[in-house]
């Protein structure tokens, strides 16, 4: 138990900076670290609260440089999605929704590229079209966060901008989550104290991230974010490919 003790604060304060230097990833650490030691059941659930506290805290860290605008266009794009996200993961095959993920987020990488060489100026509709598209993801897997720093990059958003409009998309998402799995009797009020105590590590954890990306500049971070999703993509591939 006292080994459980440290690795977890150290696990969740590591998830933060992950997260908070590619606005992703924190989650799959929290999963693999988590799983053990609480169960599969319990873990998804417990890490809805975490990431509502992570990107809470993003959300302060990052408050000036959010597109609000944005944000809420995006948001409200995502939330028919994700009812025919459920009714595609009932009927598509795993592997071959793992396929589709994949390349999706592989073919984001060029066209992001193509965009910002033609001086592409995203307009209400790419956002609009980029939310559904994160709705119906969101609804047919775990892991998405991906896909919204995938469709913000596509749409020109660069480092503490990108960061501070996924922080308030991931917050409500993980608010509506939670709300969620609690109303299912999922997450009891001792697991939301969990999450809340790992949550609280987020603050330090992603102030060492936005420290991190001022250093780096937008064209360094917009290189780490096009590696992560690439990284990402042939992920879901490689368990398209291989599966367990």
């Amino acid at each position: 138990m006292s080994l459980e003790l440290l690795i977890v604060p150290v696990a969740a304060f590591v998830a933060a900076v992950v997260s908070g230097l590619g606005g992703f990833g924190g989650a799959l650490i929290l999963v693999i670290i988590l799983t053990p030691i609480v169960g599969v059941k319990a873990v998804i659930p417990l890490i809805s609260v975490f990431a509502t506290c992570n990107n809470l805290s993003r959300v302060f860290i990052y408050r000036k440089s959010i597109v609000w605008k944005t944000a809420a266009q995006f948001t409200v794009a995502s939330i028919p999605g994700v009812y025919f996200g459920a009714k595609i993961l009932d009927w598509l095959p795993e592997r071959a929704l793992l396929s589709v993920l994949g390349l999706t987020l592989l073919g984001a990488i060029p066209l992001g590229r193509y965009l910002k060489k033609r001086e592409f100026k995203s307009g209400v509709k790419t956002i609009v079209a980029f939310g559904a598209v994160f709705g119906l993801v969101s609804g047919a897997t775990a892991g998405t966060g991906m896909f919204v720093i995938a469709g913000l990059n596509s749409a020109g958003l660069r480092g503490a901008v990108l960061l501070g409009t996924d922080a308030i998309i991931g917050f409500v998402n993980g608010t509506m989550r939670a709300g969620v799995y609690s109303a299912l009797g999922l997450l009891t009020p001792q697991m939301i104290l969990s999450g809340l105590l790992m949550g609280a590590l987020t603050v330090p954890g992603n102030w060492v991230a936005s420290k991190i990306v001022k250093r780096m500049g937008d064209n360094i971070h917009a290189k780490l974010i096009e590696v992560l999703i690439a990284l990402g993509g042939v992920w879901f591939l490689g368990k398209a490919l291989f599966p367990a």
